[in-house]
């Protein structure tokens, strides 16, 4: 087996840009699905999680930590050395880079009602899967817990590895549909509490002119063209929907409390020249790059669709399809537009970038 590839500082923004669920307004109410089985578990199991996605907000920590995505592409692995003071935010570096564009910030999350653990809302969390506790465990020479997200077939969906003084989220692990297959993990390395930990420069906010439309307005949305469904394969919800208007992009936000992806679009026809390097699907007029994180690109109706997001390949193959397809007509020069990749890229940087990760 070839060794992962590991993330340079250029796709530090994007890094983990399932991101797109730190900001916004409290999710919508969801209903829980009719377990199979008792869920005698269930309370133990919610109470960790709901003190995993509080202690970035009481506890400072400087340590390392992996992630690593497996895809059609391979493995996908960075490193970054992460100092949180629970006050402000993270200080967050590619291990091993100089360049400046290898270190971002991310501002400490005041959204309180929607509480995330490692990026997936809890609310959904909780709504989509089982949780069973599994009690006493250690990871990194420190005590833990471990949690573990069942779906409805009882097929093992993620595990979570908490540690018992903190609360902190010490490790995540995201399997497939089978069960078995690893397709994401998240884990520190080491791990060492502060004491009034404080970060004395802090580099500038999000780019401004990017604003939450929460769901109120979807109805209103559709009646002017733009595609806003409700649910997705995978149980993935639509809970947000953010705007930029001057770029005339809107992005819409869905995940099942594991697994994140964000729907942009933006009115136009696709130029060519911006997914020169992407893979072409069975669907016409589909580009995609697997890596960390995975991009679907594609055309129909004069809307340009870039879908960015963490679920294995099978998945977001049923994700693309869900939305509307047309055969590529030939695009003039003067009718190309690009996917909006540039522009998105910023929305993703410097503090949405890894936002979901500090709950």
């Amino acid at each position: 087996m070839s060794p992962p590839r590991l993330v340079g500082p250029a796709g530090l923004a994007v890094l983990v840009s399932t991101v797109l669920i730190g900001i916004g307004l409290p999710l919508p109410a969801v209903a829980a699905p009719v377990p199979a089985t008792p869920r005698e578990d269930a309370p133990s199991a919610i109470s960790w999680l709901e003190r995993a996605a509080a202690a970035p907000d009481h506890v400072s920590y400087h340590g390392t930590q992996i992630i690593t995505a497996w895809g059609p592409q391979g493995s996908t692995s960075a490193m970054l050395d992460i100092v949180h003071a629970a006050s402000q935010g993270s200080e967050i570096s590619v291990v091993g880079s100089t360049s400046p564009d290898a270190k971002s910030f991310v501002q400490r999350a005041t959204d309180g009602e929607r509480p995330t653990v490692d990026g997936g809302p809890l609310a959904l969390l909780k709504a989509t899967y089982e949780l069973v506790y599994r009690c006493c465990t250690d990871t990194i020479g420190r005590a833990a817990v471990l949690v573990e997200a069942l779906r409805g077939d009882r097929t093992l969906a993620a595990r979570f590895w908490i540690d018992r003084t903190t609360g902190l989220l010490l490790q995540r692990q995201l399997f497939g549909a089978d069960g078995k297959a690893l397709v994401r993990a998240t884990v520190f390395t080491d791990l060492e509490i502060e004491n009034g930990e404080f970060l004395g420069h802090l580099p500038p906010m999000l780019p401004g002119g990017v604003e939450s439309m929460g769901l109120s307005g979807v109805d209103g949305l559709r009646t002017q063209g733009w595609t806003c469904a409700s649910e997705l394969p995978g149980s993935l919800r639509l809970y947000d929907v953010h705007q930029d208007s001057a770029a005339g992009v809107l992005q819409f936000s869905y995940s099942d409390g594991l697994f994140n992806v964000s729907l942009f679009q933006q009115r136009g026809a696709l130029d060519p020249k911006a997914v020169a390097g992407y893979a072409t699907t069975g669907t016409p007029g589909v580009h995609v790059r697997y890596g960390m994180p995975s991009y679907a690109v594609w055309s129909s109706g004069g809307i340009v669709y870039t879908l960015v997001g963490d679920v294995p390949a099978e998945l977001l193959a049923q994700v693309v399809d869900a939305f509307p397809h047309e055969v590529p007509a030939r695009v003039t020069p003067v009718q190309r537009m690009g996917t909006g990749l540039a522009r998105i890229a910023t929305w993703l940087t410097p503090m949405s970038a890894l936002s979901w990760k500090l709950g």
